[in-house]
């Protein structure tokens, strides 16, 4: 019944709220779309209250793309 919401769409509907932009691809990196260290603490936090995620700062800088992300949790 309805779609399934997979962990990326969730994480992408984060990061659109954050940055004000939709939609953002997968491989968008989010330095590129203006994105640097405050909306990444706000994209951070959101996961972690909505999504019982915890990612770092410094996952960011290693993976600065929804796909990267996602994949650094070994999830979806």
């Amino acid at each position: 019944m309805g779609s399934v919401t997979t962990l990326t769409d969730q994480v992408r509907e984060i990061w659109e709220e954050v940055l004000g932009i939709s939609p953002i691809d997968d491989n968008d990196d989010i330095f590129d779309l203006g994105g640097h260290s405050l909306t990444i603490t706000q994209i951070i936090a959101r996961m972690r209250k909505r999504l019982d995620i915890e990612v770092s700062l410094d996952d960011f800088f290693d993976n600065p793309t929804i796909a990267g992300i996602v994949e650094s949790l070994g999830d979806d």
